[in-house]
């Protein structure tokens, strides 16, 4: 019987496939960069099509470099970046609007009007993006995340789904009573429930992958956001348990267990899965941007030729006093400013550009810091912090970071860490593995120590908190 696992993990800037094994071992990744349009101020949307394209030619890109077929597969496990709005014709698939991304910030007037209601409504949220969107459309339609979109497309029409992770961050959840859309948010925007995709668990015997898309029918059985996805990879599924993931943003996700916790106004509860009907929670901090933040010094600036030779060069600065905030497309928890833009202080004439790459490297550093402080104050979170994602691949960074949380970080095997979770999410809804075997799959490389002292690190936190705060 076929036992391997697919993986599809498409983020903002990129969409990726990673098979893997029920033991953990990576077989093949493939990887497409995704084209984000920014048409107006505030504004962010992709074409859905070429996204699906983009995440079938990874698949079969995939298999390929594994010398497997669809086949081979045993279980399909889908993650996306989340609060996208993705509208699209029924029967079809064909999308009927660009796809609305979670950074679009163009509607902050529809949010306040949705709060005035009293409906729970953040920047982001696609709630205050659906009538917009829905708008540029006709005939019938379906709308939903992006995995909500990638699993239509996937089962060739036959499943129009999301999990509780997904469903929980479109600001259209019942956050009370906590079955299904909110119907007096769904009222209120003049919708029908019939378009909302059907809530089900973010693992188990979900949907089936059409044979006619993939080249055979396969069971998907995982359907997790990302960052939720990471605290699977990361075993920290358990009250406590915690992680970090550096992307195009940056997220410090922590468990909360079957109990609900607010440690800040910028950090509510939300879901990290349903399955078997019981929910398991979390919270998050993000720095919104993070991966951005060194893109922009890179090809927005054209300091460096890329985010290897930033953190290259910021390996090389010496103290300089320059600090950097890296709020370019708004200032995340605790602070909750989205009109937030970044900041640079301490610039003089004899600041080079290694200066500003170790600022940008150190600023991500200290709203770490700034997050986790916030959190530890609710949560016992274990001393060492896991992380993954795209700049957790520079040792500069990782040094950086531990240096300036005052703590052990450790760096995931598996860079892809949103992935490799979607991965191992899938075994558990194939009957491949139990929750208990997660802690032996969630495998590390090399641990960071600080090399500065508590006191030092302190010192510099507070330098940088008055120069740019």
């Amino acid at each position: 019987m076929p036992e391997l696992l697919l993986a599809l993990d498409v983020g903002t800037t990129t969409a990726r496939a990673l098979l893997a094994t029920p033991a953990g071992d990576i077989l093949a990744v493939a990887t497409r960069p995704l084209e984000t349009l920014l048409p107006g101020p505030g504004r962010a949307e992709q074409d859905a099509e070429q996204v699906w394209r983009s995440a079938l030619d990874c698949i079969h890109e995939a298999l390929a470099k594994a010398g497997r077929g669809a086949c081979d597969l045993r279980a399909v496990g889908v993650t996306t970046q989340r609060a996208s709005v993705v509208v699209w014709e029924k029967g079809s698939g064909r999308p009927l609007a660009p796809m609305v991304l979670w950074s679009d910030l163009s509607h902050g007037t529809r949010s306040r009007e949705l709060a005035a209601a009293g409906f729970t409504g953040w920047p982001q949220a696609p709630a205050c993006k659906l009538n917009a969107t829905i708008a540029r459309a006709s005939g019938q339609v379906l709308w939903g995340g992006l995995d909500s979109y990638l699993v239509y497309r996937l089962s060739g029409g036959g499943a129009h789904v999301t999990d509780l992770s997904g469903a929980w961050m479109t600001g259209c959840f019942d956050y009370r009573g906590q079955q299904g859309w909110d119907p007096a948010l769904v009222d209120f925007l003049g919708l029908s429930e019939e378009i909302f995709p059907r809530l089900v668990d973010s693992w188990g015997p979900l949907a089936m992958a059409s044979a006619a898309v993939l080249g055979a029918a396969v069971p998907i059985t995982a359907v997790i956001a990302d960052q939720q996805a990471g605290l699977v990879a990361h075993a920290a599924l358990d009250a406590g348990g915690w992680k970090a993931t550096y992307g195009t943003s940056g997220v410090v996700m922590a468990s909360t267990g079957a109990t609900p916790l607010q440690p800040h106004r910028t950090m509510p509860p939300e879901a990290a899965a349903r399955r078997e009907g019981k929910t398991l929670y979390c919270v998050e901090g993000m720095i919104i941007s993070t991966g951005t933040a060194v893109d922009w010094l890179c090809s927005g600036l054209g300091l460096f030729d890329s985010p290897a030779e930033l953190c290259a060069a910021a390996g090389t600065a010496e103290a300089s006093g320059v600090h950097m905030r890296p709020s370019l497309q708004g200032l995340g928890a605790p602070h909750g400013k989205f009109g937030a833009t970044g900041l640079l202080a301490g610039l003089t004439l004899g600041t080079r550009r290694e200066h500003l790459a170790r600022a940008v490297l150190e600023g991500i550093a200290f709203r770490t810091r700034e997050i986790v402080e916030t959190l530890q104050g609710a949560l016992p979170l274990s001393e060492a912090l896991g992380v993954d994602g795209g700049l957790a691949s520079s040792d500069v960074f990782l040094s950086i970071l531990a240096d300036k949380l005052g703590r052990p970080v450790r760096r995931h095997v598996a860079r892809e860490g949103t992935a490799y979770g979607a991965a191992m999410a899938a075994a558990l809804g194939a009957g491949l593995l139990t929750e208990a075997d997660l802690p032996s799959r969630a495998r590390y490389g090399r641990v960071f120590e600080p090399s500065i002292g508590v006191d030092q690190a302190s010192t510099e936190f507070a330098a940088w908190s008055a120069a740019v705060i």
